[in-house]
C-alpha cells in the first residue's frame, strides 16, 4: 500500500508573509537552486511555501517508512514542473531514501501540497481543504480538533461509515509520536491517511 503526505500553509498567516525576504531563514530549508528561484519568483512567498509544503508533505511520507528518517530539508531537492492549470507535478529527491512524488495546488490565500512514494497514487487519493472558523481565542487545539472532526466526516461520506467505527491513533514511535493511523471498528486500517492544518485552513488526504 502506498504512503501518503500532505502540507498546506497559510500565505496571510503573519509569521508566513514576506518570509521570502529572510535570507538565513531560507538557506535552512533550501537548496541553493530553490533560494535563487524564490529570490527571482513573481510571487516569492507563494514559490517558497511551495518548496516548504513540498518537503513537509514528503517528510510525512518517508517517516512512514523509516521511522528513523531525520527532516533535513536543506538537503532536499524538490523538482518541479508544470503539468495541469490547476496544480504543479514534481519530486522531491531525498538523499539515502528514496524520491517522493508530489502534486502542488496553489490558491490566493494557501498552498496545498499532497505527496505519495507511488506517482499513481497521487491520481487515487481524496483531498479536502476547508476554512476553520477562526476565533480571537482561537487555539491549536481547536484546529487539530476541526480537522479531525472534517476528516471523519469525509471519510464516513466516502465509505458510508459511523462515527462511532472512526478513530484516529497516534502510536509512540523512535523519537516521539508517530503518524495518525485510522482505526476502523477497533481494528487498524489499511488506509492511510495525512492531515496537516496552518492558520486558518486544515486539510486531510487518504487512499483507499
Amino acid at each position: 500500500m502506498p504512503h501518503i503526505g500532505n502540507d498546506i500553509v497559510d500565505l496571510r498567516e503573519p509569521l508566513n508573509v514576506r518570509k521570502s525576504r529572510d535570507l538565513r531563514f531560507l538557506k535552512k530549508i533550501l537548496t541553493a537552486a530553490e533560494i535563487e528561484f524564490v529570490q527571482g519568483a513573481k510571487n516569492s512567498d507563494q514559490a517558497l511555501w511551495s518548496f516548504w509544503a513540498c518537503k513537509e508533505a514528503s517528510y510525512k511520507v518517508i517517516k512512514k517508512k523509516y521511522p528513523d528518517a531525520r527532516f533535513l530539508p536543506r538537503r532536499w531537492q524538490v523538482l518541479l514542473r508544470q503539468t495541469a492549470s490547476s496544480h504543479i507535478d514534481g519530486e522531491v529527491v531525498i538523499p539515502a531514501k528514496d524520491k517522493v512524488y508530489v502534486r502542488v495546488f496553489f490558491h490566493a490565500e494557501y498552498v496545498h501540497c499532497i505527496g505519495a512514494d507511488d506517482q499513481k497514487a497521487l491520481k487515487n487519493v481524496i483531498c479536502k481543504v476547508k476554512a476553520l472558523e477562526v476565533k480571537e481565542n482561537t487555539k491549536e487545539k481547536d484546529a487539530s480538533l476541526f480537522l479531525r472532526q472534517s476528516f471523519a466526516q469525509g471519510l464516513i461520506a466516502q465509505l458510508h461509515l459511523s462515527h462511532s467505527d472512526i478513530k484516529i491513533k497516534r502510536e509512540k514511535e523512535q523519537g516521539g509520536l508517530g503518524p495518525p493511523r485510522l482505526y476502523i471498528g477497533g481494528k487498524k486500517s489499511v488506509i492511510d491517511i495525512s492531515l496537516s492544518h496552518d492558520g486558518r485552513f486544515v486539510a486531510y488526504v487518504f487512499l483507499t
